[in-house]
């Protein structure tokens, strides 16, 4: 039996406006999306040449965090690989940290999926393109795609148009801290797009947007998300400290679809201290983790 063990890690949305709704009832976006140093433990462990007709999935969570292993993006992946590949006789065993929130917006489910289908190419040492598996990863999400290259990226159309953001904005990436945490409720993706269809705030300059923060040394007060105002709206105690930190010098930003939210900033004590505020005025609440703004 081989094994592999991977970080299955998340994503904030450091920008992310909806330009508009596409012909296709979609909406039009563009996205800065930045990998983050945080995740779900995956340890993937396959035996090949089994007698199977079919791969036999084994899924084994080790934490609080419960999800529904029959319906959920592993499963999907394991079943887009086998019918791209052809390859079936074999059995596989997934153990699963799980560590981002679910509804957070940090993109856990497209990650584990992207993942797993990263896990079965290594595996069987690569059957397919990385064009291949990222044309897979879409069938599975929207987000999923992102998780193959793994790295700062900007997306457009449905999100599902990547390509790469300046190397000069990565650089400047690491002179940056991160915070980030999630309160105690989630937000399912269908839901948070069905409510901004209701009241809508479309941006017409997103373009402008993204290219201020790619060009300036210090972005932290740029990052924008278009589902902020009806989430802050629905969630008061959110809104109040949101108002608490922006008096303070703060900028924090829900990220993509979910109720997570992020701080950017040059100095981690001042991060430290916005963490402090957060659990003063939040409570106990699922994460807040202080990170690099750079993966390693």
């Amino acid at each position: 039996m081989e094994s592999i063990s991977w970080l299955s890690n998340a994503k904030i949305n450091l920008f992310f406006a909806i330009n508009g709704i596409r012909p296709d009832g979609f909406c039009d976006v563009s996205s800065i999306v930045l990998p983050i140093d945080f995740g779900d433990n995956m340890v993937f462990s396959l035996q090949k040449n089994t007698l199977n007709q079919r791969p036999t999935i084994e899924i084994f969570q080790h934490s609080p965090l419960r999800f529904s292993a029959e319906s959920n993006t592993i499963t999907r992946a394991v079943e887009l690989f086998c019918k791209q590949t052809a390859i079936r006789n074999f059995s596989l065993r997934i153990d699963i940290e799980k560590k981002i929130p679910i509804g957070g917006g940090f993109g856990g489910g497209s990650s584990n999926g992207a993942f797993t289908l990263k896990a079965l190419s290594q595996f069987y040492h690569s059957p397919l393109p990385k064009e291949h598996l990222t044309s897979l990863a879409q069938k599975i999400g929207t987000d999923c795609p992102f998780f193959i290259n793994n790295c700062p990226q900007m997306a457009m159309g449905r999100g599902d148009i990547l390509s790469s953001t300046p190397a000069g904005f990565c650089q400047n990436l690491i002179n940056y801290s991160l915070l980030i945490f999630c309160p105690s409720f989630s937000i399912s993706t269908d839901d948070a797009y069905g409510k901004f269809k209701q009241r809508p705030l479309f941006i017409q300059n997103s373009s402008e947007k993204i290219e201020e923060i790619f060009t300036k040394e210090h972005f932290e007060s740029l990052p924008f998300n278009a589902f902020q105002r009806q989430i802050l709206d629905e969630h008061t105690k959110l809104r109040t400290l949101f108002d608490h930190l922006y008096q303070l010098g703060y900028f924090p930003c829900i990220t993509g679809s979910g109720s997570g939210c992020f701080i950017l900033h040059h100095e981690c004590d001042a991060l430290r201290e916005a963490q402090r505020i957060i659990f003063k005025k939040l409570g106990p609440i699922p994460l807040c983790e202080l990170l690099r703004a750079a993966r390693p």
